[in-house]
């Protein structure tokens, strides 16, 4: 009796496939046009491989697959890089078409989408458990990788409510199968994971799916910074786009701005845009926690954001001036006065953050050479020299703050500005010594030191005359000033002990400090330890090279105050009429009273 054995099932590791395809050819720089021609050639081998091609020559012949033909894994690739390929043309032409906002276009890429949502539906029922082709995890890809691909068409005519239950879908399906699976399959879903959730919080915010009606914007772009997979710069014009809308929104109750106790009025919807954007921008750099690198890419976006709001000040300007020319009030005097403290403001936010973008860069360059991230670098007098370059940018932008319009006529704001300005100065100069004293130029560094310590002086008495700091105050702290104070006199001592043991002219001081001895004293000098406060210069002195002695030694006798140990003995040879003293005192003398003096009274001879 003949028993039928069970057919083998393939396995399709759809996810594991296209992953390793797009991150090899092309999708690594959202490169689409590259990948859809390496699907074309990997079909073309393929269907070599099978015999599975269309015919030869000019003559075509359709071949469907179905799930009779599959007799060979490699049909199943077949369908897949079908699918592949015609979802790489349309995202190829999606990002032509937002750019370009070409409706033909945008109709292409419909029909090349419409397409591999059919090839991907084609897949899912080739690997379905009716057909038994394939293993149960094979299916559930196959389902998730069919879920996933008809999200982009819905996704691009806002059919979020379908786009929603797919993505959600697909997410519970690779949810599911990181639970089975090697290692590298479970990264590889957890992977998937990250990629969808965007495209889900994207939909929900479609939806308002949020318990109150609103879901954040920039948690989406955050996460879709963070997850950069194939398509996230297509959702990125889409989330960028929302962020416009809803500043627009936020802006037209933006009637106002407050800055250094002054109420300036918005009037331009565009500037007033531009203004919130770029302090919403400001407030991503203010919580943001990471390398020196991503902060200083915050700190472009940021510059770049109040160099577009300049922009537009500069435009409301103009066209100010414009009808100031045909028609001047005194209320048309106001609105330019408001509209010049407006772009006051802007090139004083643009200014600090670069004060501050550049105390990044020091910080970070200041690690590297002193800090824990210290290492020995040949060059290290070059990169003091950058550190120097970055506290001289600062001073410059500083000075240019001085000559902001309205600035001379805030009395505290520029009393605020000359503090800080000396302040970076004293810093400058101290790393600008800390440079030459690394040249072994002793003299000059000790007099930049000294000038440092005048900067510091000017700001300490600054400050006792300062009031009450506001809270966008942008004056020296006492803790800033301390720790610059603390610096200067750290490094002065060492570079100035550096120049008394270069200033010995070849004599050998190593060997005089060694032979310093308690016992020897110099009748010229009194002993080191009574003159701490002076440097030894006999250590270094040719007219007297004795060396000096540490301390006297045995030390000289020196008078104290004291009682005398055996004062009470004269008052065994004194008589005191105690009778009379008690009389003149009305306490008369007990009858039993002994004599006083105790034990020790006894054993001196008291009675």
């Amino acid at each position: 009796m003949e028993v039928d054995q069970p057919k083998a099932q393939f396995q399709l590791d759809i996810l594991s496939l296209t992953n390793e395809a797009r991150n090899a050819y092309g999708l690594r720089r959202q490169e689409y046009g590259r990948y859809r021609h390496h699907c074309t050639q990997r079909l073309h081998r393929i269907r070599k491989t099978l015999g599975f091609t269309h015919g030869k020559d000019k003559t075509f012949i359709s071949r469907p697959i179905t799930a009779e033909t599959v007799t060979d894994e490699k049909y199943l690739h077949l369908v897949l890089f079908q699918a592949e390929r015609a979802w790489g043309y349309a995202m190829e032409i999606k990002a032509l078409s937002v750019a370009l906002d070409d409706t033909r276009k945008q109709t292409h890429y419909m029909a090349r989408l419409k397409k591999a949502a059919k090839l991907a539906q084609s897949l899912e029922d080739l690997c379905s458990s009716k057909a038994g082709k394939v293993d149960v995890r094979s299916t559930l890809d196959a389902q998730a990788y069919s879920a996933l691909i008809p999200d982009n068409d819905n996704h691009w005519t806002r059919s979020s409510n379908s786009s929603y239950r797919l993505l959600s879908q697909n997410s519970a399906i690779y949810d599911k199968l990181s639970l089975a699976g090697t290692s590298h399959q479970e990264a590889l879903c957890h992977a998937a994971l990250d990629e969808v959730d965007p495209n889900i919080r994207f939909c929900g915010y479609r939806l308002r799916l949020a318990k109150d009606g609103v879901i954040n914007v920039e948690e989406l772009v955050k996460m879709s910074d963070a997850n950069k997979g194939s398509g996230s710069d297509v959702l990125m014009r889409e989330i960028e786009n929302l962020i416009a809308q809803t500043r627009k929104e936020k802006a037209q109750d933006l009637q106002s701005l407050n800055w250094r106790s002054k109420t300036l009025p918005l009037k331009n919807a565009k500037l007033a845009t531009a203004i919130l954007a770029a302090q919403e921008t400001a407030s991503q750099l203010a919580s943001a926690q990471g390398s020196t690198e991503s902060k200083q890419e915050l700190f472009d976006k940021v510059l770049q954001a109040y160099a577009e709001a300049d922009k537009q000040v500069k435009k409301a300007l103009k066209e100010d001036a414009a009808a100031a020319a045909k028609v001047k009030s005194s209320k048309s005097e106001q609105n330019t006065a408001e509209l010049n403290m407006v772009a006051t403001y802007i090139s004083f936010s643009t200014l600090k953050h670069s004060i501050d973008r550049n105390l990044v860069l020091a910080k970070d360059i200041y690690n590297k050479l002193e800090g824990d991230e210290a290492t020995t670098d040949k060059n290290e007098d070059v990169q003091y020299q950058n550190l120097v370059k970055a506290y001289d940018n600062i001073v410059q932008n500083l000075a240019a703050i001085q000559e902001l319009p309205g600035v001379a006529a805030d009395m505290k704001l520029l009393s605020e500005v000359e503090n800080k300005l000396t302040f970076y100065k004293g810093w400058r100069c101290f790393f600008t010594a800390t440079a030459y004293s690394k040249l072994s130029r002793h003299v000059e560094a000790i007099a930049l030191f000294d000038r440092a310590q005048a900067y510091a002086t000017q700001i300490r008495s600054n400050l006792g005359r300062s009031s009450k700091p506001e809270a966008d105050s942008i004056d020296v702290t006492e803790q800033e000033l301390a720790d610059l104070e603390s610096k200067i006199r750290g490094r002065k001592c060492q570079v100035h002990a550096a120049w008394y043991l270069e200033a010995g002219h070849g004599e050998n001081i190593e060997d005089k400090l060694s032979s310093m001895s308690l016992d020897e004293k110099s009748l010229d000098e009194p002993a080191l330890i009574k003159r701490l406060d002076t440097y030894p210069t006999s250590i270094t002195s040719k007219a007297n090279p004795t060396v000096p002695h540490l301390v006297d030694f045995p030390p000289a006798l020196q008078a104290i105050p004291a009682k005398p140990l055996f004062f009470d003995i004269a008052f065994n040879h004194m008589d005191y009429n105690h009778d009379a003293i008690a009389e003149r005192s009305g306490r008369p003398k007990a009858q039993n009273e002994g004599s006083s003096g105790g034990w020790f009274g006894s054993i001196w001879g008291r009675k």
